[in-house]
């Protein structure tokens, strides 16, 4: 059986529809064609030089990311700077490119669902549901369940951090305060901290929350807990690649998937 970028592209955009991206975000192939033969498929979360390098390696003929390659216009396409020694590399060995973004955040079965189930929240739900161009297809962005058991906050923001394989990791809030409760955001959530407020969230876990949000959060009965930017989507690759494994079972795919397991924070701690 061969299996082409298209049926690939087909399979992902059942599960999380480019519909459900927000109109500024850049989803969907942004490098090769669809009508290739696809035999492995990298995920990972960053399209970086150590990614493709990684790619060419491993004989990849399709990698699919979280975090689109292209999204301003391009003025050029040089091998001196990003993003044009990537797509120059990726051309020459014949590596497709798709973009899988805020699509992914918003569908069910995508990566807030995933990073929830990562904290072993019950009773998922959608924290802020969003109007879905498909009919019968509920989405949005964040997730709100609960605790099999009550936590105290600074236990789980310790529990958070194990879980998620953060290297540092900062809160909000008393932590001898119990945790019931919990909301997440992936990426870039904290200005979902109304929302989770009044859903009767104890606690917001997300990332890249800034100061002064930090500061109108203190004088609320929410705690924060901010796992960073990279710390919330880093399951992205692994999650994405047990999707695509189990959906190429069931149709019988001969591909290989390979999740990208080499990125890291580009913060550092001291």
């Amino acid at each position: 059986m061969v299996v082409s970028v298209s049926d690939i592209i087909n399979f992902l955009e059942e599960h999380f529809p480019p519909g459900l991206a927000e109109e500024w975000d850049n989803v969907g192939l942004q490098i090769g064609a669809p009508c290739v033969t696809c035999r492995t498929i990298m995920t990972c979360l960053t399209v970086t030089d150590a990614a493709v390098n990684y790619a060419v390696e491993m004989g990849v003929d399709l990698i699919i990311a979280h975090h689109p390659l292209i999204f301003t216009p391009l003025k050029s396409i040089t091998y001196k700077n990003l993003p044009g020694r990537i797509i120059g590399k990726l051309l020459t060995h014949h590596i497709s490119l798709y973009v899988a973004h805020t699509n992914v955040d918003q569908a069910l079965g995508g990566l807030n669902d995933w990073l929830a189930r990562a904290l072993g929240l019950n009773n998922i739900e959608i924290l802020q549901e969003r109007p879905s161009p498909i009919d019968g297809m509920a989405a949005g962005y964040g997730r709100i369940g609960e605790l099999s058991s009550p936590q105290r906050l600074h236990n789980f923001a310790v529990y958070v951090q194990e879980a998620l394989r953060i290297e540092a990791i900062r809160f909000l809030g008393d932590g001898e305060r119990l945790i019931r409760k919990v909301a997440v955001s992936c990426g870039s959530g904290s200005h979902l901290w109304p929302v989770a407020l009044q859903a009767g969230a104890d606690v917001l876990v997300t990332g890249d929350v800034k100061y002064h949000t930090a500061m109108e959060v203190l004088d609320t009965p929410l705690a924060l807990i901010d796992g960073g930017h990279f710390g919330t989507e880093a399951i992205f690759a692994s999650e994405l690649a047990k999707t695509l494994e189990s959906g190429a079972g069931g149709r019988g795919w001969p591909i290989r998937v390979i999740a990208y397991d080499k990125e890291h924070d580009p913060w550092k701690g001291v």
